[in-house]
């Protein structure tokens, strides 16, 4: 695998375009979702999203299934674990906060990458990543906010959720390095699909449910908004550091107000028009340092 700083201009360009369209199609799910957790729990909806999921993954990639190997699974698994943490905690935390805060507190992981980056990799983001970071918060909370803000227990599970997610961005920064990242990605989705069956299993939310609204929601976000996304990012960041990942990532919520406009004739408030440029300037900001020929690979 090439290491950041030997990665032309072109390819971070090419990872970083295909990481925005990823956090596009998350951004449509929000919409997609409305309605469906008044049909299924959220941990029997993640079982059926992530084991369809697998099994579309291991249909069509089955013949490189036999390079997989113990040290794959391993960091697959590892990774799989905080990335099933992200969608935990957050599920768990919405029944306890407002849809607001929660999409707050989540983007909080694009200042927790490089927080973890300089303390675990001991790697010090650059002054524009400093920028483009500060202005992806600001945008966050501009998006998010309309009152005060009162820390709660569920705002505690949603942050722990962003931790989870941070460390999740810094792990497929690392390991897809080291190892192939279809097979990373078709392990770290096998263990979200057993830990979300077992979840619901304990929550006694393990039923047969038959409804079309259900069925189309998991096949979208299954096909798309899962094995679709997970296998571009996973394939990006190869070409591309952790902090810039979380950065474009932040866009998440622009998208899905701009989805949910045109899709469900939401409206956007002003807050929100200036969140969502404050967050496609800290974008462009942190890219900027990319004509550069040596930068540090936050």
């Amino acid at each position: 695998m090439e290491e950041y700083e030997e990665v032309s201009f072109k390819k971070r360009i090419k990872a970083d375009l295909a990481l925005l369209f990823v956090v596009f199609v998350w951004g449509t799910t929000f919409a997609i979702m409305k309605g469906v957790f008044d049909i299924v729990t959220p941990f029997y909806f993640l079982t059926l999203r992530f084991w369809t999921a697998v099994i579309v993954l291991v249909l069509i990639f089955h013949r490189r299934l036999k390079k997989l190997d113990w040290e794959t699974i391993k960091l697959g698994s590892f990774v799989g674990i905080f990335l099933f943490g992200g969608f935990a905690f957050q599920v768990v935390g919405l029944n306890y906060t407002t849809a607001s805060k929660a999409g707050f507190l989540t983007g909080l992981s694009v200042v927790i990458v490089p927080i973890l980056s300089a303390i675990i990799l001991k790697k010090i983001p650059s002054m524009l990543t400093v920028i483009g970071v500060t202005l992806a918060t600001i945008g966050l909370g501009l998006l998010s906010f309309n009152g005060e803000f009162i820390f709660n227990f569920g705002d505690f599970l949603v942050f722990l959720c962003a931790v989870s997610l941070a460390v999740y961005i810094l792990l497929v920064g690392k390991y897809v390095q080291q190892k192939d990242s279809i097979l990373l990605t078709i392990v770290q989705i096998t263990t979200v699909a057993l830990l979300s069956g077992f979840s619901s299993l304990v929550e006694g939310s393990f039923e047969v449910v038959l409804q079309p609204e259900l069925w189309g929601a998991v096949v979208y976000m299954a096909f798309f908004a899962t094995t679709l996304a997970l296998v571009v990012q996973n394939k990006a960041q190869e070409f591309t550091t952790p902090t810039r990942t979380a950065i474009i990532f932040s866009m998440e919520p622009v998208f899905a107000a701009v989805f949910a406009y045109f899709y469900l004739g939401e409206v956007i408030s002003v807050n929100s028009y200036w969140g969502g440029l404050l967050i496609v300037v800290g974008m462009i900001i942190a890219e900027l340092k990319l004509s550069k020929p040596k930068e540090e690979a936050v």
